[in-house]
């Protein structure tokens, strides 16, 4: 009997050490707003829960980036035609672009031995659609937008300097990787014509070459971050 009990708390006091081991700590739980470059202006949100298990954690952020180099001036705006971007937008077509993107990682808090200092690693999975617009109403053509959804991987680095208990001053550098997608076509707003353009199918290369679709892109940022 003395065994059996014995057992008993032994095991209970193992569940409990591996409970406390497993506890998310809400206390590292923040909120953070960021601008900077990443493929040009851009502007997100994050929400980071740190230290989930040991130094591990997760974030996710998505950003607004306004892309202004989102089509090759060189290239023929239509395939297989002859005029390029850039004679188009001499006669006073506008170029557009932007992209939103959305980014799932994991996290691993770095030792610190600097009062206030924090910092930490990410990498994960990315998600980005992106739109090229050429706006050709000076010629009474309309817009012509290209659309591509994206899948990628990401990684970076992130520190925060502590300005009071709960709000920290920010700086995120980072490079992610997309790999090319398909395209969609919009032709005159929300009610225009469409078509896509499949990897391996023809037109998929003028396209290509007439889009900058994002394939690596650098992110530098500094924001704000609130912790709960």
């Amino acid at each position: 009997m003395k065994n059996y009990v014995a057992l008993t708390i032994a095991a209970a006091a193992l569940a409990t050490a591996n409970a406390q081991t497993y506890t998310p700590n809400l206390n590292n739980v923040e909120l953070g707003l960021a601008g900077g470059y990443q493929g040009g202006l851009s502007g997100g949100l994050t929400l980071r829960a740190g230290n989930v298990a040991g130094p591990l954690g997760f974030r996710i952020g998505v950003d607004y980036t306004n892309v202004s180099d989102a089509l090759n001036d060189n290239a023929a705006f239509l395939p297989g035609g002859n005029v390029t971007v850039a004679q188009r937008k001499a006669a006073g077509d506008k170029e557009s672009g932007n992209s939103t993107t959305v980014a799932l990682d994991a996290t691993y808090d770095l030792p610190s031995t600097v009062a206030g200092v924090n910092a930490y690693v990410y990498g994960g999975a990315r998600y980005n659609n992106f739109n090229a617009t050429l706006d050709q109403t000076t010629s009474g053509s309309g817009k012509v937008t290209y659309s591509t959804n994206q899948f990628g991987l990401g990684a970076g680095v992130a520190a925060g300097y502590a300005l009071t208990g709960n709000l920290s001053l920010t700086g995120d550098l980072g490079l992610d990787y997309y790999f090319p997608s398909d395209f969609s076509t919009n032709t005159g707003g929300v009610n225009g014509t469409g078509d896509t353009f499949k990897r391996g199918e023809g037109g998929y290369d003028e396209v290509n070459t007439l889009v900058n679709q994002p394939t690596t892109s650098f992110k530098a940022k500094l924001g704000l971050a609130y912790r709960f």
